[in-house]
């Protein structure tokens, strides 16, 4: 179990965030597209959903709450309908909307796609891109002069919006210089904020090649940019420069030498929009706690996979990069994080099957019970009795193997995806969280037999009886060894 990655997610809890950049509202228009328009080259697309997001440094707001962090958004939008459902929107996902700033006269930035199935057709864009005015300025600067210390991070948003001015940038140099604070940047014009000397920024490839005035390549980018690292830290003055490569992964420079090189996780199905957002967000609240860059870099990468494999602009929350690590060590340690995973599971349409037992001595029974109760569905969850458990169910000279050494076998069989261990002597606990479709059992087993029955129908799962390997099970494993049937083994000279 990778309980380093575990320890640093569950401190993002602690940390102060203030996010000050552009708001964006970005807009789904989904439907089918069958013909050509009579009176264009075009698609014809019907409509059939709207969906509203909150895009720009809004949603780097956003991540940073899904993942636990105590947010602050400070930001100006229009006085118009739009920022009026952009409020909503970060109240619903629990962002206080006290210090986004209406300006009379401007409109807020709205990015609508238009959708045909998952592919793109077509994005047009409107509202104001100039400065805001002095009076929004002004409140915006006196807001950080007066609860820049209140804050562990500082992170500003720049997506051209017209809300990091010349001015709120020079501020913002003046107060890192005189209290310090972990400061991220996510910008088009990262030279721009060179002078404030950010912990971190983040660019994607053709940020990086545009800045270094470099070619781009479709092979081998992480190769081409890893040669970087000195010139990136003169252009953008940042301690970690954390450059994306979207299918590539990510490449780290720490004051301006190649750190690391993260690998992205291919999920089908993933969408790249706010991809960045989210990597940057983890990236910072992981750095802020705990400054081990490859620690640092597999959570963020982690976190952005997640969100890739969303539909449009969405979020990684905690649970889910928590147990993203558990997914991939199969070890879960509490029944809460199984509840949390068995959800992410439901979401994604898979079915679940659920079993239990001491697997005390692995033998090919149980190997084939496991691998006959897997193809039931799409994940197998083992619950599996603790020591104790054990000696109350079979004795006082059981189990022969203790739980570590059982989990450690269970773990090297590719049928089971998630092993959890539980302290009852039935477990019903487990099977509330998991919610199983399908809960497996021996054929030893009957529905009269089964306490947990009546638990799996109530909560809508079925019951499958899974036949036995006849003569296969540990106590007659024991049995023969204690009849003296057992191989033997020959002793190696030494």
């Amino acid at each position: 179990m990778n309980t380093a990655y575990h320890q640093i997610i569950d401190q993002f809890q602690h940390v102060r965030v203030l996010v000050i950049g552009d708001t964006i509202l970005d807009t789904y228009l989904k439907g089918n597209s069958t013909r050509l328009s009579p009176e264009a080259p075009v698609p014809v697309v019907n409509i059939s959903s709207r969906t509203d997001v909150v895009g720009g440094a809004a949603n780097i707001a956003v991540n940073f709450k899904a993942l636990n962090a105590n947010v602050t958004f400070l930001s100006a939008v229009g006085d118009d309908d739009e920022a009026d459902k952009t409020f909503q929107l970060l109240e619903r996902s629990g962002i206080a909307t006290d210090h986004i700033f209406k300006e009379t006269g401007r409109k807020t930035t709205v990015k609508t796609r238009v959708m045909s199935q998952s592919q793109i057709l077509v994005r047009f864009d409107y509202g104001t891109q100039n400065p805001i005015n002095q009076q929004t300025e002004q409140q915006i600067i006196n807001y950080l002069k007066h609860n820049y210390t209140g804050f562990d991070i500082v992170m500003a948003g720049d997506y051209y919006g017209g809300i990091l001015t010349p001015a709120i940038i020079k501020v913002l140099e003046e107060l890192q210089k005189s209290t310090p604070r972990f400061f991220a940047i996510d910008s088009k014009d990262l030279y721009s904020f060179r002078n404030i000397e950010p912990t971190l920024v983040k660019p994607n490839y053709f940020e990086g090649v545009k800045l270094l005035g470099v070619a781009h390549k479709t092979t081998e980018r992480a190769e081409q940019m890893q040669k970087y690292g000195k010139e990136l830290y003169e252009k953008t003055g940042a301690q970690i420069v954390a450059l994306t490569l979207d299918a590539d992964g990510a490449v780290i420079f720490e004051d301006g030498s190649f750190s690391y090189r993260s690998y992205a996780h291919h999920l089908p199905g993933a969408s790249v929009i706010g991809a960045g957002d989210t990597f940057i967000s983890a990236f910072s609240l992981a750095m802020f706690i705990h400054a081990d860059i490859p620690l640092v870099t597999e959570i963020a990468t982690v976190a952005a996979a997640i969100a890739v494999n969303k539909e449009g602009t969405a979020p990684c929350n905690r649970h889910e990069v928590r147990s993203f690590f558990s997914v991939q060590n199969k070890y879960i340690v509490h029944v809460n994080e199984l509840k949390k995973l068995a959800e992410i599971y439901e979401a994604q349409g898979k079915r679940i099957v659920f079993t239990n037992g001491c697997f005390d001595i692995l033998h090919s029974g149980h190997v084939n019970y496991l691998s006959r109760a897997k193809k039931l569905g799409d994940v197998l969850i083992v619950g599996l009795n603790s020591d104790d458990s054990i000696k109350r169910l079979k004795g006082e000279d059981r189990p022969i193997n203790p739980l570590e050494d059982r989990m450690e076998v269970l773990s090297a069989l590719s049928s089971i995806d998630h092993i959890i261990s539980f302290e009852e002597d039935s477990p019903v606990d487990l099977i509330k969280a998991a919610r199983p479709h399908i809960y497996a059992k021996g054929g030893d087993y009957s529905k009269e037999t089964l306490p947990e029955a009546s638990l799996v129908e109530e909560l809508g799962g079925k019951i499958v009886f899974v036949p036995l390997v006849p003569d296969h099970s540990t106590t007659s494993i024991i049995r023969r060894i204690n009849n003296g049937k057992s191989l033997k083994i020959p002793q190696l000279s030494m």
